[in-house]
């Protein structure tokens, strides 16, 4: 059995897939677990699946080294502190966007490693969107991304590029744990209703809009922001709770 081995299952759900779905196929909708991706247990629990706690365990150290970093570097003030750490979270917030509504939402390639690249991204979490294993990234795919961003970071912006990523990593821990959130709580404050209501109108009643995960900031400036009635009810369309998940 190769490490990469996938299941007949995820051969039967790509080969099914036509795009992102406004909402979830009816014959996944019960299936709220989804289904194991690769034959070998050990790269599916290590590298296919992440639980919704991990991110922090690495990346909150992370943070912390940077900011302790760019406070006692003698060029960084603390007005370059506060304004590095807000344009890193700017940053992710941007990034977030522009590779959810520009790169995840492309249409079906016709390549099936290019297909299957796009299924894993994206396309799998919208026919199981309730799948708590894959709602925030795994280990496989964060590190590497961690290590290029940083490297960018500290090309980009010289003496201050600490501050400003620990912003970038704030708001991307910020991003995985609101996804995990608005699919597995059942938040009672205004706000998370709100993220909660926001993010389903994507899942649940129009994939081409909503597209901010941690902050529907962005969404407001291109115009893809939605209000039909998924949105302002908080409930799922198609179940009969107020719970997520």
């Amino acid at each position: 059995m190769g490490l990469l081995q996938t299941t007949p299952e995820w051969k039967e759900a790509l080969a099914a897939w036509q795009g992102i779905p406004d909402r979830p196929p009816a014959a996944y909708r019960k299936r709220s677990k989804g289904f194991q991706v690769l034959q070998n247990d050990f790269m599916e629990k290590w590298f296919g699946t992440s639980h919704w706690a991990t991110p922090g365990l690495w990346f909150i150290p992370v943070i912390s080294v940077c900011l302790w970093d760019g406070l006692h570097r003698p060029e960084v003030t603390a007005l370059h502190a506060v304004g590095g750490f807000v344009a890193g979270l700017l940053t992710w917030t941007f990034t977030e966007y522009w590779l959810h509504r520009w790169l995840f939402h492309l249409p079906p390639a016709r390549n099936l490693f290019l297909r299957e690249i796009q299924y894993v991204m994206h396309g799998y979490h919208h026919d199981f969107p309730d799948d708590p294993g894959r709602l925030v990234a795994p280990p496989a795919l964060s590190w590497p991304l961690a290590l290029v961003v940083g490297t960018l970071h500290w090309l980009l912006f010289g003496p201050y590029w600490t501050v400003v990523f620990a912003g970038t990593v704030t708001g991307y821990l910020a991003y995985d744990w609101m996804h995990y959130y608005t699919h597995h709580a059942v938040p009672k404050s205004s706000i998370g209703k709100f993220m909660r209501r926001f993010h389903y109108e994507h899942h649940f009643g129009h994939a081409h809009s909503q597209f901010g995960l941690s902050s529907p900031l962005w969404d407001v400036v291109f115009r893809s922001f939605s209000t039909t009635k998924a949105l302002k009810r908080d409930k799922k369309p198609g179940r009969s709770g107020g719970s997520a998940g």
